[in-house]
């Protein structure tokens, strides 16, 4: 009896530690950047922690309207870990592949060029684990 009482808590404490990790590392934004950019060159940086046992993040950039050069970059430093850049048009979406990234501090940067406006956001997801 004291044995399989013993075995059911062990169970029961495995259990709740992966509930408690798949809680933790569940897919949640991490940086967020509205922008608004009129005719010409602009850019707009947000940092962002890439929490502690995440270890993966999604890039989405969502256009409102506008037409411009668009880049979403994340750095570290001034090392580049991940870039994207696309020539817009109206009302479109991106979302990258999910890309390795450890925990750390980060900043996340959106910027344009061109002769027209560009409204437009864009986001980090993190996820890690089971997800």
């Amino acid at each position: 009896m004291a044995k399989s009482v013993i075995v059911l808590t062990a169970i029961l404490i495995i259990i709740i530690a992966i509930a408690a990790h798949a809680a933790i590392t569940y897919p949640r934004t991490t940086a967020s950047i509205s922008v608004s950019f009129t005719i010409g060159a602009d850019s707009k940086t947000v940092t962002f922690n890439q929490p502690f046992l995440d270890d993966k993040a999604q890039i989405q950039v969502s256009v409102q309207n506008g037409a411009a050069l668009w880049r979403a970059q994340i750095l570290s430093g001034d090392q580049v870990i991940w870039e994207h850049s696309a020539a817009q048009g109206e009302q479109q979406s991106y979302s990258s592949s999910w890309i390795q990234l450890p925990s750390g501090n980060y900043n996340l940067s959106f910027g344009t060029i061109g002769l027209g406006s560009l409204d437009a956001s864009a986001e980090v997801t993190s996820k890690g684990g089971l997800w």
